[in-house]
């Protein structure tokens, strides 16, 4: 009896403390003016698409800049829907710091694929299943050309980009995905003078574990010049035509 009593004590007291601190940072809070922002941008894939002064400018533009603003006065939610509206990046979280500040961490899209399609169109398939303006971004990526409708273009391709980009080798080892205007898919590789018509979006990694052992199998004995084409349409097949 005793033990559930104390137990209550306690409960009741860190309670009342939370709801001390709670008033007492709202009361400290009052007046103050947000002093900076410190901008966190957690870019691992080094894709340099959104920085610190295009994050600035995003939020200048959309009106919810809160350097020099009430603390009270900040919606820290309007900025974060403010931030992921912005076409490079994924997820924004913010906060305020004990130095008045708004704190802003910025998570980005990560591109796969650079897509030039039978319109000109130019854009990137991203990791989302989506799309992303070109813009004046220059990075390193497969290209894909040929009928890719940029309405549907990352939920048609953005699962067999992953696939392929997420493995060094694979990702290395192709430079084109192209599309013809029956929707098949046709790979050129960087090594060898063939082409890999791959069928549709089905079945990525199986394909591909196919060709990695046709690779080795049979191209580094007869020589990696001597098939015109390697179809993986067929399944539990690999058929390769000669020049």
């Amino acid at each position: 009896m005793y033990k559930t009593l104390f137990k209550i004590i306690i409960l009741i007291g860190v309670a009342a403390y939370l709801v001390f601190a709670l008033v007492t940072f709202n009361r400290s809070a009052e007046g103050h003016e947000c002093t900076g922002l410190n901008i966190i941008i957690d870019d691992k894939h080094n894709t340099n698409f959104i920085g610190e002064n295009e994050i600035r400018e995003w939020l200048v533009t959309n009106k919810q800049f809160p350097e020099g603003a009430k603390l009270t006065d900040i919606n820290l939610a309007d900025i974060e829907a403010i931030l992921e509206r912005n076409p490079y990046i994924d997820h924004a979280l913010c906060y305020t710091t004990a130095e008045d500040k708004v704190a802003i961490r910025v998570t980005p899209r990560i591109p796969l694929l650079h897509v030039i399609n039978q319109n000109g169109d130019d854009f990137y398939i991203d990791n989302q299943c989506g799309t992303m303006p070109r813009g004046h971004h220059t990075i390193d990526l497969i290209i894909m050309t040929g009928h890719v409708p940029r309405k549907t273009a990352g939920q048609l391709y953005s699962p067999m980009a992953r696939i392929i980009t997420e493995d060094s080798y694979w990702s290395n080892q192709i430079q084109e995905i192209h599309v013809d205007a029956d929707g098949h898919i046709e790979l050129t590789p960087k090594n060898g003078c063939h082409i890999i018509a791959f069928g549709d979006t089905s079945k990525v990694a199986d394909k591909l574990n196919r060709l990695a052992l046709f690779y080795d199998k049979g191209l580094n004995k007869a020589g990696w010049n001597r098939y015109k084409t390697i179809s993986l349409e067929y399944d539990n097949q690999v058929i390769a035509t000669k020049r």
